[in-house]
């Protein structure tokens, strides 16, 4: 049955998504009439209002962003899914629960931005909660299909949480990923931890900036 999980372009997991967007045209079809023209966009750390967007755009904004964040995530996990070797096919499967809860929260974030003009910061803030949410459902669910995927192959004891591969005995520092494609890194190997602190540090300086700019 595993070897047939990929028979499709879709799968449920995208049902979230798409429920997520049918909520997102309701509400927009809802609010539409109540919002002015044109429409609060952006906020700054205040809650101060510092940028607007005609309504005539605002349907590029509202649907793009959620619908380009699920293109994305579905060209990463489907597309390996038809060109890739039959063994990745199955394994290409464990970023679609990521892909239907990250859809759904980033809907309902838009939704969170939209309603910010009729009720305010907390809106948003309720929004990025629930967004936040929806990611880390997603990376739990992602986490147990990698781990249900793994659980058939031989190096499934050299995976912790079905993510990260750790195996003292391979010299290897990268080594080929068995879910999806492309390249891992052997957590085994000390070398692994400073090159995921290096990829990191970006990451951590943008927060910092962002908390600097703030105060």
């Amino acid at each position: 049955m595993d070897k047939d999980r990929h028979t499709t372009w879709l799968s449920a997991w995208d049902l979230l998504a798409a429920a997520g967007l049918s909520a997102l045209a309701l509400f927009y079809t809802w609010a539409l009439s109540r919002l002015p023209d044109p429409v609060p966009t952006h906020f700054d750390a205040q809650g101060r209002v510092n940028g607007w967007t005609a309504q005539a755009y605002l349907p590029w904004l509202i649907f793009g962003v959620p619908a380009l964040l699920w293109l994305l995530l579905w060209v990463i996990g489907g597309i390996p899914s038809r060109v890739a070797k039959a063994s990745a096919k199955t394994s290409a499967a464990v970023v679609e629960p990521l892909r239907g809860f990250l859809g759904l929260g980033m809907c309902l974030l838009v939704i969170g931005c939209l309603a910010a003009p009729l009720r305010g910061v907390v809106a948003i803030q309720v929004g990025a909660a629930v967004f936040f949410l929806c990611l880390l459902l997603g990376i739990v669910f992602m986490a147990l299909e990698a781990k249900h995927f793994l659980s058939k192959q031989s190096v499934a004891a050299h995976y912790r949480g079905g993510l990260f591969y750790v195996n003292p005995e391979d010299p290897r520092l990268w080594v080929e990923k068995r879910l999806g494609v492309g390249w891992t890194l052997n957590y085994a190997q000390r070398a692994a931890w400073w090159v995921s602190a290096l990829l990191l540090l970006p990451v951590l300086a943008v927060l910092g900036l962002v908390v600097v700019l703030r105060q």
